[in-house]
């Protein structure tokens, strides 16, 4: 495997870090370091690790993440591949665990029903040339996930999330992306896999996580996105298709947590459609 130089672990939870994972890491040469947050959220815990990293290359990893042993000498090698320096984030795809036949159809309906097609084209990584070294090794990706991704330390200096978004920063990650990628080209390496063991977090109950959803949607596309009629279209229909999709869950897992989350993203939309009426007939 390919050793780090540093390890930051940051902490906005209540969970306590054993101190001999540090020990451990130190007596490996790696200097390493337990940043501590009170309050949680994804995109000041990213910004944190980001502030501290000194590398050339940045990895950031949720904690239930589990890594293949071989990741990052494969990241190192991707990056040094790179010649010229184009490429500024390299993307780590995710793979559900246990991968059920409910996770495939998941997959299945979110490509079905066309979410975040609204998403918007504009990415730096469409126009550059990588080179024959990195030849079917990258492909240009518009959005990396927190959970998984890497930048070049000249990115991780000054590139930071949003901690303005609502809740536990739902999407922050994607408006990161859009952002930081109309820019810089960002992609996505195919061969880079890592598991994705889903913990409990801290993001709430699931009623007020499909409300926040849909404020942070609107959030990123108010920022990302170039207006029209045709966006307007497309994200009301990602909305419509998001809450039959978790209805649908509800029904196949019998967890009403599903149902709960469709439950506040409508009840969101609804105080979104009775302010727009309000305000259009009496103007406040």
């Amino acid at each position: 495997t390919y050793p780090p130089t540093e390890l930051f672990l940051v902490n906005d939870g209540n969970i306590r870090v054993d101190p001999a994972l540090m020990r451990m890491a130190e007596s490996a040469g790696i200097r390493s370091r337990v940043i501590c947050r009170g309050e949680p959220s994804s995109a000041a815990s990213r910004n944190a690790g980001l502030s501290a990293a000194t590398g050339d290359i940045v990895v950031c990893i949720d904690d239930d993440m589990i890594l293949p042993p071989n990741l990052l000498s494969e990241l190192v090698d991707l990056y040094e591949r790179d010649a010229h320096g184009v490429v500024a984030g390299i993307g780590i795809l995710c793979e559900q665990i246990p991968r059920t036949w409910k996770w495939r159809l998941w997959e299945v309906v979110s490509t079905a029903t066309g979410r975040v097609r609204w998403a918007p084209r504009r990415a730096a990584s469409r126009y550059v040339r990588v080179g024959a070294a990195l030849a079917g090794r990258l492909r240009p990706a518009r959005m990396m996930s927190g959970g998984a991704m890497s930048l070049r330390g000249r990115i991780a200096r000054w590139a930071r999330f949003d901690e303005s978004m609502k809740g536990y920063s739902f999407g922050e990650d994607r408006e990161f992306s859009y952002r930081i990628g109309r820019e810089h080209a960002l992609f996505v390496a195919p061969s880079l896999r890592v598991e994705h063991a889903p913990a409990a977090g801290g993001r709430g109950d699931w009623r007020k996580r499909g409300g926040v959803y849909v404020e942070n949607i609107l959030y990123i596309v108010r920022r990302s996105v170039d207006g029209g009629a045709g966006t307007v279209l497309l994200v009301a229909l990602d909305f419509a298709a998001t809450m039959v999709q978790y209805s649908l869950w509800a029904v196949l897992t019998w967890r009403r947590e599903n149902l709960d989350f469709a439950i506040g993203m409508a009840e969101a939309l609804l105080r979104r459609g009775a302010g727009a009426v309000r305000k259009i007939l009496c103007g406040c």
